[in-house]
C-alpha cells in the first residue's frame, strides 16, 4: 500500500512538472528553454559534447575560445552526471527542456520524503514538496537558464534524507550509500551551491546530534562526505585543478565574492514578487539583476512560520536558523556575516552572489510548511484563535502598506500617476488576497469539520476537498508568478558571426570581438572561428589577466595570443589611427571587420628571450615600446637549449590542428624556441619527433618548448590524465557503493549459518 502511494505521488508531481513545463517540452528547431545562460552557454556546450561524443572522443579541450580552454574541466558541462545523457540523446534544445523538468520532479519527490520522514505528515509533506519545486525561485532560475545550480540544488532534500536513513542504521555501509546524492549534488556541476548546501547538511547533522544526543552523527555524516567526494572524483578532480588556476581565484576580493547581493528592501518580495516588476512584461527596475534576487514561495509558507511559532518543535528551530542564516548571508555587501564567511573560510572567495544563500530561505520556509501542518493536524485543539489573529493582523497590515505606498509615490511624483505605483499597488492587492485566502483554506483544513452530529465519512470527505483546494491554491499562488517566465528562445547564433565567417572566409588567426555582449561570445565556435574571447563561469587566470592589461584591440598582449582580426558592431574610428591602427576589410548591417597591423603566426620560432620571473612585470614588459614579441619571448627561466639567431629565420607550419592536438613541423638553422599561442595549462604533453620534451609557459600565458635545428615534427597532445586518475577513483569507489548496496539491501549475502 505504502509503494502505490509513494508511485502516485511521483506521478502527481511528474504529471504536474510536465503541465508547468508544458510550452518548452518540444521547441522547435531553431529555439531552447529560455534564458541567456541556457541559450549562450548551454546549447553551445551540449553541442559541442554531443558532436565530440558522436565522434567517439571526450571533449577535453575546446580550441575555439578563450585562445584554448579546458573545456571537459568546466564543471557545469557535467557529462559524468547521469542525467545529461538523457540531454544528450535527443536534439540539444528537447533535451535541455526535459532535464529540467526531470529536476523539477526530483526536487519534490526529494522534498515530499523528507518532510514525511521528519515531520509525519503526508500532506504537509505535499505541501512543502509542491512549494519547493515550484518556487518563483526556480522559476527565475528557467528564465535565466541557470540549469546546473536547479540540478544541483534538486538533491539537498535526498541528501539529508539519506543521512537520516543513514543515522537510523549507524553502520558505515547505509553512510557510504548516503553519500550518493552529495556526488550527485557534485556531478550536477553549479560548484557554488555546494557552499549553502554543505551549510544546510553542517547544520543538520549538528541538529540531529542534538537530537539523539550522539555525536556519532558525524561519524555517519563524514563517511557520506568522503564517499560523495571520491565517487564523483572523475569531475572533481579537473574543477579543482581548473579552479586552482582560474580567474576566480586571482579576483577573489570581496568586492567580487559580494557582487549581486541581497538588498533588504528586497525582503518585501517574499510577499510580493513583483514589487521591483519581472522582465516579462512590466520591466524591471531595482539593483541586479532580476534572477539572482527572485526567491518567492507563495503565502502558504509565510502563514506557516506563525503556525510553527505558536507551537514549536526543535525542527521548527532548526529551520528558523536556516531562514535567518540565509538572509544574514544574502544580504552579501548589505551586512555583515557575508564578509566573515569570506574571511574565514577559503570556498567563499571563489564565489560570488551571496544573494543565492536565499536558497536556504527557500528550502527552510518550504519544509517549516509541512512542519506547521504536521504540528496543527496534531493538536487537539481548533487552531481558529490563531488563524482570526493572523488573518486580522494581516488585512490591517496590507492596508496600512497600501498606504504607505500611496504615500511614498505621492511624494515621488507630486504631479503625474506611476506606472510603478499602480503596478505595486495591484502586488499589494493581491498579496492580501492570497494571504486571506490561503491563511482560510488552511484554518479550514486544520479545524475539520466541528460539527458535533457530522459523520466521521462526511468529515473526513470535507477534510480532503479543502486540501485538495489547498493544494489547488499553492499551485495558483505559485504558477501566477513563475508561469510567465518558463519560455523559449532562438538558439541561432548572432548574425554577426556568420557575416563576420564570410568576411574572413577560412584564413589563420584569431578573432577579437570588441564591445560584444558577453552572451554572444560562445558564437565564434559555433561558426568555426577561434576566438580570443568566450563565455563561462571558470577562466584560466593568467590568460585573463594578460588580455585585460591593456584594453585596446592593438594591445601586444593580442598579437602574443594571433588575433588577426577584430569584430565590432560599431565603427572603432578611436583605434583606426596612431600606432599599428586597425583597418577595416569588410563590413555589414550586423558587424564590421577589422584587420590588425601586427599579426604574429599562431605557431612561431623565436631566437631570444628575456627572463621575468614576476607575471606582474613579464606582462608589463610585452606592452614597452622597445619589446618585440615576434623576435623575443618572455619566460620565468632560462630555457634548456642554448639560442642564437641564424642567418636565416626558420619557419613552423601548422599541418594538423584540432581540439586537443597540434602538429607542427619545424625547419631551423639553429636551435630555437616554439611558441605556440594557446593557452598554458596543466595536462598538455609535447613530443619532438615522438620523444617527450618538457615545455614551458612564455609571456605568463601560452605555451613554448625548445626545438633542435633542422627538421623536426612537435606534436602537442592534451592528455586529461587527472581524468583517468579521477575515473579511476570513482570507478573503485562506484564499487564499494555496489558492496555496500548488497550488504544493506541483502544482508545474507556471504554470511553462512
Amino acid at each position: 500500500m505504502r509503494h502505490r502511494q509513494t508511485i502516485m505521488v511521483a506521478l502527481f508531481f511528474a504529471a504536474l512538472a510536465l503541465i508547468f513545463m508544458g510550452r518548452v517540452l518540444w521547441p522547435p528547431a531553431g529555439q531552447a528553454l529560455g534564458g541567456h545562460d541556457a541559450r549562450a552557454l548551454f546549447v553551445p556546450w551540449l553541442s559541442f559534447t554531443r558532436e565530440a561524443v558522436l565522434h567517439g572522443r571526450l571533449p577535453l579541450w575546446d580550441a575555439a575560445h578563450f585562445a584554448g580552454y579546458p573545456f571537459l574541466s568546466n564543471p557545469q558541462v557535467a557529462l559524468f552526471y547521469p542525467p545529461t545523457w538523457l540531454a544528450l540523446l535527443p536534439p540539444v534544445n528537447v533535451g535541455l527542456s526535459w532535464h529540467v523538468t526531470f529536476h523539477m520532479v526530483v526536487a519534490a519527490l526529494g522534498m515530499y520524503f523528507l518532510v514525511r520522514s521528519l515531520s509525519s505528515s503526508g500532506r504537509g509533506a505535499l505541501l512543502a514538496a509542491l512549494a519547493f519545486a515550484f518556487s518563483g525561485f526556480g522559476a527565475a532560475r528557467l528564465w535565466a537558464g541557470h540549469v546546473g545550480l536547479l540540478a544541483t540544488d534538486a538533491w539537498l532534500p535526498w541528501l539529508l534524507l539519506g543521512t537520516i536513513w543513514s543515522v537510523q542504521r549507524r553502520d558505515a555501509w547505509s553512510a557510504i550509500l548516503a553519500g550518493v546524492p552529495f556526488a550527485l549534488a557534485i556531478l550536477a556541476g553549479h560548484t557554488a551551491s555546494l557552499l549553502y548546501i554543505g551549510l544546510v547538511w553542517a547544520g543538520f547533522a549538528l541538529y540531529l546530534c542534538l537530537e539523539e544526543r550522539a555525536w556519532w552523527v558525524w561519524q555517519q555524516v563524514i563517511i557520506a562526505g568522503v564517499a560523495g567526494l571520491l565517487l564523483s572524483a572523475v569531475q572533481l578532480a579537473p574543477m579543482l585543478q581548473f579552479a586552482a588556476v582560474s580567474a576566480r581565484a586571482e579576483e577573489a576580493t570581496l568586492a567580487f565574492a559580494t557582487q549581486f547581493s541581497f538588498p533588504p528592501t528586497h525582503l518585501i518580495t517574499l510577499l510580493i514578487p513583483e514589487f521591483f516588476g519581472e522582465p516579462t512584461r512590466a520591466g524591471y527596475w531595482s539593483v541586479p539583476s532580476f534572477d539572482e534576487l527572485t526567491y518567492y514561495v507563495g503565502v502558504l509558507p509565510l502563514i506557516g512560520i506563525i503556525m510553527a511559532l505558536r507551537r514549536p518543535s526543535r525542527l521548527t528551530w532548526f529551520y528558523v536558523v536556516l531562514i535567518v542564516l540565509g538572509l544574514l548571508l544574502a544580504f552579501g555587501s548589505y551586512g555583515f556575516l557575508y564578509e566573515i564567511f569570506y574571511r574565514v573560510l577559503p570556498p567563499f572567495r571563489l564565489a560570488r552572489a551571496p544573494a543565492r544563500a536565499a536558497f536556504l530561505v527557500v528550502f527552510a520556509m518550504t519544509a517549516l510548511l509541512g512542519e506547521a501542518v504536521a504540528i496543527w493536524e496534531k493538536h487537539s485543539h481548533d487552531p481558529s484563535r490563531l488563524m482570526r489573529w493572523v488573518l486580522a493582523t494581516a488585512v490591517v497590515a496590507g492596508l496600512a502598506a497600501l498606504a504607505a505606498t500611496a504615500a511614498v509615490f505621492a511624494a515621488q511624483h507630486p504631479s503625474d500617476t506611476s506606472g510603478r505605483y499602480w503596478h505595486q499597488m495591484g502586488g499589494w492587492g493581491l498579496a492580501l488576497l492570497l494571504f486571506v485566502v490561503g491563511g482560510t483554506l488552511l484554518w479550514r483544513y486544520l479545524a475539520g469539520d466541528q460539527r458535533p452530529n457530522t459523520a466521521a465519512a462526511f468529515r473526513r470527505w470535507t477534510t480532503d476537498y479543502v486540501f485538495m483546494a489547498l493544494t489547488f491554491f499553492l499551485l495558483t499562488d505559485l504558477w501566477l508568478f513563475g508561469w510567465k517566465l518558463v519560455q523559449v528562445g532562438p538558439t541561432a547564433v548572432d548574425p554577426l558571426w556568420a557575416d563576420a565567417r564570410a568576411i574572413i572566409g577560412d584564413a589563420e588567426g584569431r578573432v577579437l570581438p570588441w564591445g560584444i555582449s558577453i552572451f554572444e561570445q560562445n558564437g565564434a565556435g559555433q561558426v568555426g572561428l577561434a576566438s580570443i574571447f568566450g563565455y563561462n563561469a571558470l577562466e584560466v587566470g593568467a590568460n585573463t589577466t594578460f588580455v585585460a592589461s591593456i584594453p585596446d584591440p592593438r594591445s601586444s598582449a593580442y598579437d602574443v595570443l594571433g588575433a588577426r582580426y577584430v569584430l565590432a558592431q560599431t565603427e572603432l574610428v578611436q583605434y583606426t589611427e596612431g600606432e599599428r591602427p586597425l583597418t577595416l576589410i569588410g563590413q555589414t548591417d550586423n558587424v564590421l571587420v577589422y584587420e590588425r597591423t601586427r599579426i604574429l603566426p599562431l605557431a612561431r620560432l623565436v631566437y631570444a628571450t628575456e627572463i621575468i620571473a614576476a607575471d606582474a612585470a613579464a606582462v608589463a614588459r610585452v606592452h614597452q615600446p622597445d619589446f618585440d614579441p615576434a623576435t623575443t619571448a618572455i619566460l620565468k627561466a632560462a630555457p634548456a637549449c642554448d639560442l642564437v639567431k641564424p642567418a636565416e629565420p626558420g619557419t613552423a607550419v601548422i599541418t594538423d590542428q584540432q581540439d586537443g592536438y597540434w602538429r607542427i613541423e619545424t625547419t631551423s638553422e639553429a636551435p630555437a624556441l616554439l611558441v605556440l599561442s594557446e593557452t598554458a595549462y596543466p595536462g598538455w604533453q609535447v613530443t619532438i619527433d615522438g620523444e617527450k620534451e618538457v615545455w614551458m609557459p612564455a609571456y605568463t600565458a601560452v605555451r613554448a618548448v625548445c626545438v633542435p635545428a633542422g627538421q623536426h615534427v612537435v606534436e602537442w597532445r592534451f592528455d586529461g590524465r587527472i581524468f583517468l586518475a579521477g575515473g579511476l577513483i570513482s570507478a573503485l569507489t562506484l564499487l564499494l557503493i555496489f558492496i555496500a548496496c548488497t550488504r544493506v539491501f541483502n544482508p545474507g549475502v556471504g554470511h553462512t549459518k
